[in-house]
């Protein structure tokens, strides 16, 4: 890619909390949002279909945020939601909803139907309190699962181990410079970086109090 190039999708973390979801349609991609919606804190989360897929039926279940109202989504569902994911096949459906998110203002992810996306949805690794989003802008959503398997099958699970040690030193300590330069310090620590690799937990802990000693 040229440097002239402009990307068209800034990757942004949204703050879910307090937010409502509305993901209208129980298409193929449905299961996959359903369950990376329940791994975010959002306040409710309502899915619109007539029917649902056995599997989707029970993630729902599982949730109790989780809403499902067996009709057709109206102008109304849209109104009140803060983010909407629409996955139907109904074309003149789906082009109704994108005309509901504009009048209200509601970014929408559609799926497979670029020409409406206000977002993009991106391909996600969980490890702990760290969440790695992969997108290709909607140009190539294959190609950006295959490299999240690719990086899922290779990433170990001493960086969530590490991310939770981190995140709850971050919060035991003051706020301020001399708490950023320390955990600047310590991922600079190739010993540290190594266990993680390794998920070799007994260094990770030895690494991580020799740097809270030295506070």
């Amino acid at each position: 890619m040229s440097e002239s190039t402009r990307y068209k999708a800034f990757p942004i973390g949204l703050v879910t909390s307090c937010s409502t979801l509305l993901i209208i349609g129980c298409g193929d991609e449905t299961l996959q949002r359903v369950r990376d919606a329940r791994k975010f804190d959002w306040y409710k989360i309502y899915l619109i279909s007539p029917t649902l897929t056995d599997e989707v039926r029970a993630e729902v279940a599982q949730d109790e945020r989780m809403i499902h109202l067996a009709r057709e989504a109206t102008e109304e569902d849209v109104s009140k939601a803060q983010v909407v994911v629409e996955d139907t096949e109904d074309l003149q459906k789906a082009d109704e909803i994108a005309a509901w998110c504009r009048k209200y203002g509601k970014p929408l992810n559609a799926v497979d139907k670029n020409q409406y996306c206000d977002l993009y949805y991106m391909s996600l690794i969980y490890r702990g309190p760290l969440v790695i989003s992969i997108s290709s802008g909607g140009d190539a959503p294959a190609l950006s699962v295959a490299l999240r398997k690719h990086l899922e099958a290779n990433l170990s699970e001493g960086w969530a181990y590490a991310a939770d040690r981190m995140a709850a030193l971050r919060k035991s300590l003051p706020g301020g410079q001399a708490r950023k330069m320390l955990l600047k310090n310590m991922v600079r620590d190739k010993q540290l970086l190594e266990a993680i690799v390794q998920n070799d937990r007994d260094t990770i802990d030895q690494r991580f109090d020799e740097a809270i000693q030295r506070i």
